[in-house]
């Protein structure tokens, strides 16, 4: 992984990244989406068309605030409409009005950390969506999906190649992010403290220096409290 970029785990707030624009920085934020009502165990779409709660547009209204006014911006979403939302309201949030929001299968069920997301589904409601999460991240490998290690590399390849604004901003899903993080040795997740919404990776390009990877948060009042898992 050093290859591709370096790692740190010194978690930044937006406002942090934002200041990192005038010394010529790129910045691709990979989050979760914000937040959504409950997912019924019986959906076997895992809430493909399940919006956002009125707590979750003011979030996402919120994080793009931190980046105000910043035109040269880029929004890449899973397909879902939950990630589609977020990743709307962030924009408008920063002050894009219209935005163009990209569908990208890669940041949804047909990324690289499933090798048949139908299966794994199935798997999820067998064994129950936590306990197979946390079985992935702790030994790299799980029924269906792909290994961690590998799956990284490529996801990481892939935000590099599409973060093409000065600030890309990339919605997925909280397995995703866990997964990244997890497989570039930055943080660790059990049930109790999980990917809240809105957190995830900032990939910063700084001039002549590369790639590094920080985890990231809107701000630190989001990440006092520990995420808990709700389905």
């Amino acid at each position: 992984m050093t290859t591709l970029m370096q790692v740190s785990k010194e978690l930044l707030t937006f406002s942090q990244l934002n200041a990192l624009f005038p010394h010529g920085c790129r910045i691709a934020l990979f989050v979760r989406h914000s937040e959504r009502p409950p997912i019924s165990p019986d959906d076997k779409d895992f809430g493909k068309n399940l919006g956002l709660t009125a707590a979750g547009i003011g979030q996402a209204n919120a994080a793009g605030r931190h980046f105000a006014g910043h035109c040269d911006a880029r929004f890449l979403s899973s397909p879902m409409t939950r990630c589609r939302l977020t990743a709307r309201y962030l924009a408008e949030g920063i002050g894009i009005e219209n935005p163009v929001v990209e569908d990208a299968e890669t940041l949804g069920v047909r990324g690289f950390y499933y090798e048949n997301a139908y299966e794994v589904q199935d798997m999820m409601r067998k064994q129950g969506y936590m306990a197979y999460m946390l079985d992935y991240l702790r030994a790299g490998i799980a029924p269906h999906s792909a290994p961690i290690g590998p799956a990284t590399e490529k996801t990481v390849r892939w935000l590099q190649d599409h973060a093409t604004a000065s600030l890309t901003v990339f919605v997925s899903h909280d397995i995703f992010i866990a997964a990244l993080l997890t497989g570039l040795k930055i943080r660790t997740y059990t049930a109790e403290d999980w990917v809240g919404f809105i957190h995830g990776a900032a990939l910063i390009q700084s001039p002549g220096k590369g790639w590094i990877c920080h985890p990231c948060v809107p701000d630190l009042s989001a990440a006092e409290t520990s995420a808990r898992f709700s389905q």
